[in-house]
């Protein structure tokens, strides 16, 4: 179980449809604080070493298209590791999930992110109450190029930007927010946009 502190996932259909499930704490969690570490013996991708289900985007699309009937699971649960790199969760044809990870949802006004640039441990990066959803930016992972179009936030803060467009990192109010919680990916992306826009002598 790579749950930290106590959380349980739910059912959260209500709020989001599509028999979607969340996860939800059961306890008062404090920012800082580690709330889920990827087992890899048991997570739902390989690891990052491993090049196994890294593929480009014409090789995801190739993989719907012979597997259809995963359509679903290959385009919610892939994310991205470069600009046209996609890592693809081990079980797309079985469609199982073997570890809880995946079913951190987006807000647009998050309460955790991530604690290491692989992306397999999660952290809180404010307290959060009992009963309380966790969430993390989708920003954190992806980019314009992600394979998750047309993706309509559902979080219902405050400062939620609806239809996700996933230029977020280009966003420096966003980058003092989110960039130390993001994978390396965005991070990457990031450091490169500060050095185009820096100032030549």
């Amino acid at each position: 179980m790579p749950f930290l502190k106590k959380l349980e996932v739910r059912d959260l259909t209500s709020k989001y449809g599509h028999s979607q499930r969340g996860v939800v704490a059961l306890e008062p969690i404090r920012r800082g604080e580690l709330v889920i570490e990827c087992d890899m013996s048991m997570c739902s991708y390989y690891p990052l070493d491993d090049p196994r289900n890294k593929m480009n985007r014409a090789e995801v699309l190739a993989l719907i298209e012979k597997y259809p009937e995963s359509n679903d699971f290959i385009l919610s649960y892939t994310y991205m590791l470069d600009d046209d790199l996609f890592h693809v969760p081990r079980n797309y044809v079985t469609q199982e999930i073997t570890d809880e990870c995946v079913f951190f949802n987006h807000s647009c006004d998050p309460n955790c992110g991530f604690a290491t640039d692989d992306e397999f441990t999660v952290m809180a990066i404010r307290d959060i109450n009992p009963g309380e959803e966790l969430t993390y930016h989708y920003g954190c992972l992806d980019s314009e190029t992600t394979l998750s179009t047309n993706f309509v936030c559902k979080c219902g803060t405050h400062n939620c930007v609806g239809e996700l467009k996933y230029d977020f990192w280009r966003d420096p109010e966003w980058q003092k927010k989110y960039e130390q919680y993001s994978g390396d990916y965005i991070k990457r992306k990031i450091r490169k946009l500060h050095q185009e826009q820096a100032p030549t002598s």
